[in-house]
């Protein structure tokens, strides 16, 4: 995820079909890994609402004009209207300062409900439990990876980062090879999100029998950023035959410095799935990318938003669809955001 993306992620043991992930099942020893972990224990989102209401509806949006995030606050308008409500976004410009400001701005104005994509979860704290003493329903995205302790919010939607970690450390072993040793690539700010997803990319990567050799930060959450990280990852480790990246322009950036430094032949994933992955995987400059479902996460905010001003039953913690992997076998047939918007 980019920090412009975030500043820019079933049963227990569920064998993922190749159907789903897009890998073929005979790249994958019999015997290896299946994906399992908490996220594979959530329902799919909440139950579509059956009575329409003039609901005001808002969305926290960490830092608009990003692709994945402003597809989040699209699909959570285009579902609102739908349900007879209106909608508002409100861009936090990537300061935590004005999100804190903006959500006391929204309980002031009395609105129904809120989705918060939180830049600094702490720091929200304080005007969250303004908002609930209010009785404005919440909704958070990625707020607790491991149980349902999400303070102040009434449900939160997991974006299955885990699960996009898994599928891109499965494609990995089967592109660079059992034992092969590879890089991954953080992001040097500690974003929960980004935290959570290179550490469980690492932890499946391992499960696959991949060796990983060093991680590099990119300082600055862009291609440029991602090109600086990869000439730092790949001159310290030369052995390196794959890079696993938390976003697509850091695989992108990874991607560059291994053609400037004269090495052929690697691997390189990324995540998010966005426009710019489309095209670098369509390029060849990137090997593959691990499509996150944002557009489900923002219906179902607005689903989970209007179950609970209804007074529904909403489960504490929810996962958004399914992750898809592109490659260069689907990427001209995959949907993109955009094709997914249009058609909700």
């Amino acid at each position: 995820m980019k920090r412009k993306s975030l500043l820019s992620g079933v049963t227990a043991g569920l064998v993922l079909v190749s159907s789903v992930l897009a890998i073929s099942t005979a790249s994958i020893s019999a015997g290896a890994p299946a994906f399992s972990g908490r996220e594979a224990l959530l329902p799919v989102g909440y139950s579509q609402p059956t009575k329409s209401q003039k609901l005001r509806l808002a969305y926290l949006n960490p830092v608009g004009g990003n692709e994945a995030l402003d597809a989040i606050g699209t699909a959570m308008q285009k579902a609102t209207v739908k349900l007879g409500g209106t909608f508002v976004s409100l861009d936090g410009k990537g300061s935590v300062d004005t999100q804190v400001s903006q959500l006391q701005q929204l309980v002031a104005q009395k609105v129904d409900g809120i989705l918060v994509f939180a830049l600094d979860p702490n720091s929200m704290k304080p005007a969250l439990a303004q908002a609930k003493a209010a009785g404005i329903k919440l909704i958070s995205i990625d707020e607790n990876f491991t149980d349902n302790n999400i303070g102040s919010y009434d449900s939160q939607i997991m974006q299955r980062r885990g699960e996009a970690a898994f599928i891109g450390a499965q494609k990995m072993t089967a592109l660079a090879g059992a034992g092969a040793t590879v890089g991954t690539m953080d992001f040097a700010i500690a974003v929960p999100s980004i935290v959570y997803s290179i550490g469980q990319a690492k932890k499946w990567a391992k499960a696959f029998g991949l060796k990983v050799a060093g991680n590099a930060s990119n300082p600055s959450d862009d291609i440029a950023g991602g090109t600086t990280a990869g000439t730092q990852l790949l001159s310290k480790n030369p052995t390196i035959k794959g890079v696993i990246a938390y976003n697509d322009p850091s695989a992108i950036g990874a991607s560059s410095a291994a053609k400037a430094l004269g090495k052929t032949g690697l691997v390189f994933g990324g995540q998010n799935g966005g426009s710019d992955a489309f095209a670098a995987v369509k390029a060849g400059t990137i090997n593959y990318t691990i499509q996150i479902a944002d557009p489900s996460v923002g219906k179902y905010a607005a689903w989970g938003l209007y179950n609970l001003a209804q007074k529904r039953v909403v489960r504490k913690s929810v996962r958004a669809d399914a992750p898809v992997l592109i490659t260069s076998a689907n990427v001209d047939t995959a949907k993109t955001w955009a094709q997914t918007l249009a058609s909700m």
